[in-house]
């Protein structure tokens, strides 16, 4: 009896609505490329970032949220500005990696990633506000080597029917544009270099942020985790405005937080005043003509224009949305360039 190989065998072998992506990413790569060329990988991406999730996911995240509420868990929709990524650099067979529930093959962000995120910022970010490391408030919270802090994390969940036909993954790209250089070849960066597109998946939607303890002090882990997941963002690639959320207003507006932290002008102000990534800009969406606009920079300095095949999530143009971007060159005119929308204005 003939036996073939793996790969041969896989051949046959399809992505459907109910394959499990996780899986999919780490067992069915239908054929490698000596030395990684010729974007092997990327059809493989392709095919999950068209799956679609298994129809028994909403069965069990019903399930699994009503859990946490019988118990006494409060939760908050977080939605992704644009893009996230959880675990890029994780082990796995591929040259990089994401986070998906073991089970159901969906991004999640893990509780400890919320938890190290909101702690790190506590400490960095308000430490004049008396949540320094060694301060009373920061142990309570977060715990130390002693003891655990009063709040629990638990992993945030992707919400069903948060992306146009339940698709939370993307392809997405990591540009390295001088690999002679940075092997170590000598050879200096220059502009006329060929490029080596490496694909991956990231992801988008919402997700169920959830947190379990004293009212008082999961308020308090709810202001710090809306700060930093809007300023700073989670996972990878937040130096290039990866993994922002903003909390859904209409799940805001029931909490005991102030209620000028709810308001557009508020939010706006906040994101304008934080200090966006190196290279990039923040500012508000003015003029806004169908598919193009200009944008106003929060920092004060001269309008730039921007075209909408030039933001990130595909939305269109409206006038008061705020938004991160770097600065280019088209055509000899500047222009803002890949634009990630961080505020919608109120309706």
């Amino acid at each position: 009896m003939e036996t073939l190989s793996r790969r041969e065998e896989l051949r046959s072998v399809k992505i459907g609505t109910t394959t499990h992506a996780g899986l999919w990413l780490d067992k069915y790569l239908e054929k490698q490329v000596e030395g990684g060329g010729g974007n092997a990988k990327k059809p493989h991406f392709e095919a999950v970032a068209k799956s679609l999730l298994s129809p028994a996911y909403a069965t069990f995240f019903e399930r699994w949220q009503q859990s946490l509420e019988e118990i006494g868990v409060i939760t908050r929709k977080a939605q992704a500005q644009g893009r996230l990524v959880i675990g890029l650099g994780g082990e796995g067979v591929l040259e990089t990696s994401i986070t998906l529930h073991r089970t159901y093959g969906v991004p999640y962000i893990p509780g400890s990633a919320l938890k190290g995120l909101a702690a790190r910022y506590a400490r960095t970010r308000l430490e004049k506000q008396d949540w320094g490391l060694h301060s009373e408030a920061y142990k309570t919270l977060f715990g130390d080597t002693g003891e655990a802090g009063y709040i629990t994390f638990f992993d945030a969940l992707y919400i069903p029917g948060s992306v146009k036909q339940d698709r939370p993954l993307a392809l997405d790209v990591i540009t390295v544009h001088h690999p002679e250089y940075y092997r170590g070849e000598k050879v200096p960066p220059a502009d006329w270099d060929s490029p080596t597109p490496i694909p991956y998946i990231s992801a988008t939607g919402s997700y169920l942020i959830a947190l379990y303890g004293a009212p008082d002090w999961v308020e308090a882990a709810f202001d710090i985790l809306d700060h930093a997941l809007s300023e700073e963002g989670i996972g990878a690639k937040t130096s290039s405005g990866y993994g922002r959320l903003v909390f859904e207003r209409s799940v805001i507006q029931q909490t005991t937080v102030p209620r000028e932290i709810e308001t557009y002008d508020v939010l706006r102000r906040r994101l304008l005043d934080a200090p966006p990534p190196p290279g990039r800009f923040r500012g508000t969406l003015v003029q806004a003509k169908g598919s193009f606009g200009f944008i106003n920079p929060g920092k004060g300095g001269r309008q730039e224009f921007v075209h909408e095949s030039q933001i990130r999530s595909g939305k269109p143009l409206r006038e008061g949305q705020v938004v991160e971007y770097r600065i280019g060159n088209y055509q000899g005119k500047s222009q803002a360039q890949d634009v990630e929308i961080l505020l919608e204005p109120e309706p």
